[in-house]
């Protein structure tokens, strides 16, 4: 199976739809310093389900394709990452507002 690249505003509609799992792969200083409110990141030792939507977000959209490729090869069914990234998901969000 493999992932899609998605736009910010379509990651907020999936957001906004499913529950889905949200992966911030930015480094800690960065999450410290802003992050989504719907960031989740369940404990490892509990499964999660391989056909639930997960969404992978970075700074820029580009390391978050590596991760989103690692799920997939984990047979994740539903794996999205956010073209754009973080900032780009601060923007949608905005303009929805």
């Amino acid at each position: 199976m493999s992932w899609l690249r998605i736009s910010a505003s379509e990651a907020l509609t999936l957001l906004a739809q499913d529950d889905a799992t949200v992966f911030d792969v930015r480094d800690s200083a960065a999450y410290q310093a802003g992050h989504l409110a719907m960031d989740r990141i369940p404990a490892w030792s509990k499964r999660l389900n391989k056909d639930a939507p997960v969404l992978v977000y970075c700074y820029h959209g580009n390391s978050s394709q590596e991760y989103a490729q690692m799920l997939a090869d984990f047979r994740f069914n539903r794996v999205y990452s956010v073209d754009g990234g973080f900032a780009a998901l601060l923007d949608a969000g905005a303009a929805l507002a």
